[in-house]
């Protein structure tokens, strides 16, 4: 089972070009359909599209950030108790200070799945911050700025 696990594809291609694909779609409309448009109406244009992509990026990440934690409580639940723990809460909470330097550490508990999970992480986090600061270029251009 994990050898079929480590070779499943990513799905952060597939993130990228739906992302890319939305980018497009808001410039076409916005040089097309919204080319006159008051700065009202363009300012809810840039909205739509703003909290539209946020939402989808924030379900994805509750997602994605999932996949790991999953498989490291089910096969690896002494790291899954560290690296959940939270002071004064107990195990099971999100833990960033202790999640994040071990993703980007070297230790992959000697799993094959835990390595590509950690590097799929990686990849996840890396498109979130590209969209995350992307809305710096692309939201002056929908609001006509």
């Amino acid at each position: 089972m994990n050898a079929i696990f480590v070779q499943h594809p990513s799905r952060i291609r597939i993130y990228w070009s739906a992302w890319l694909a939305v980018v497009a779609l808001a410039f076409i409309l916005r040089f097309t359909v919204f080319l006159g448009a008051s700065s009202d109406h363009l300012f809810g244009f840039a909205s739509v599209y703003a909290v539209g992509t946020w939402l989808s990026v924030m379900v994805l990440n509750l997602i994605e950030g999932r996949r790991l934690l999953s498989y490291l409580r089910e096969h690896h639940p002494e790291k899954w108790q560290w690296l959940t723990y939270v002071p004064g809460l107990g195990s099971g909470m999100n833990n960033a200070f202790r999640s994040l330097p071990w993703l980007y550490s070297a230790d992959d508990l000697g799993d094959p799945v835990v390595a590509a999970l950690k590097k799929e992480q990686k990849r996840f986090i890396k498109w979130m911050l590209t969209v995350f600061f992307s809305y710096i270029v692309v939201m002056p251009i929908l609001l006509g700025l």
